[in-house]
């Protein structure tokens, strides 16, 4: 991609929350989401009458076809909004994956169509638990936000170690620095673990980022994505998260939420919640 293309942005009739989850194609989401029945291609149409974004989780393992992504495109409104995680290749090794750039380069060909489309969001990447701050330093990041620009890359830590004492300021200001955008999270609050706190922090002005995981306290001895998503938000939760999506919007110009406690139909459920709660009606026209 050229240095000439269009940098991510959110187009001017966006709302200024938005909420959404990561996948239209799980069947358990038939009869809250979708009809029975629904043919596969016409599901994202559907998706996009209840909300006005959506993560796409599946590049983390593979590249779609560019006639899906045109085909998402295609089934969208103007205004609806992608945002698309990096290959696991990338997250895993982020320098490394720019030296060698063959993945760099497939996930911006791939993403084309929707970014000439004006419905691209940022790139993301969900960094694993082992890159914390006695092994890895956050400007192992530099060369892929170099890469990517103009696109936005939004980053999700998951060591709590990159937020703890004189750190914290440190790492929030190399992102301010970068222009990356902080992913908030919402995980379970574990005594002595690892697991990234609640740290509601604009780095971008552009947009903030909530990514709902789920509160499991057995999390650490789970082995499983499914397993540890397995949980559903109550009443009492999503009360506590618009006061976390609340103090984000003061703070940036658009809020990404996105429910991503993918078991069952946990995700679309707590997501319409949050979308009454908020109290936004519809979606993009």
């Amino acid at each position: 991609m050229s240095s000439s293309s269009t940098p991510s942005s959110v187009p001017a009739n966006r709302p200024r929350i938005s909420v959404g989850i990561g996948s239209w194609t799980d069947k358990e989401y038939d009869g809250l989401l979708f009809p029975k029945g629904l043919p596969p291609d016409e599901r994202l149409k559907v998706y996009a009458t209840h909300f006005d974004h959506v993560e796409v989780n599946s590049t983390l393992h593979a590249q779609p076809r560019r006639a899906w992504v045109e085909s998402w495109v295609q089934q969208t409104p103007a205004g609806f909004v992608f945002d698309v995680k990096l290959h696991k290749t990338i997250s895993n090794d982020p320098e490394g994956s720019v030296r060698d750039g063959n993945m760099v380069r497939r996930m911006l060909e791939m993403a084309q169509p929707i970014i000439d489309a004006g419905k691209f969001g940022a790139f993301f990447a969900v960094l694993l638990p082992s890159f914390g701050p006695k092994s890895h330093r956050l400007e192992e990041l530099v060369p892929l936000v170099e890469k990517l620009r103009p696109q936005l890359l939004a980053v999700e830590l998951r060591h709590r170690g990159w937020v703890e004492g004189e750190q914290r300021e440190r790492t929030l200001e190399f992102f301010r620095a970068q222009q990356l955008v902080w992913i908030a999270v919402d995980m379970p609050r574990v005594e002595g673990s690892t697991i990234m706190p609640a740290v509601d922090e604009v780095t971008n002005p552009k947009f903030a980022y909530l990514r709902l995981h789920g509160r499991r306290t057995d999390w650490p001895k789970l082995k499983t994505t499914g397993e540890r998503h397995t949980y559903e938000y109550s009443s009492d939760d999503l009360n506590e998260i618009v006061a976390r999506v609340q103090t984000l919007a003061a703070k940036a110009d658009h809020v990404r939420v996105v429910a991503n406690n993918h078991a069952e139909d946990f995700a679309p459920k707590a997501a319409l919640e949050l979308k009454r709660l908020l109290k936004i009606a519809g979606v993009v026209a």
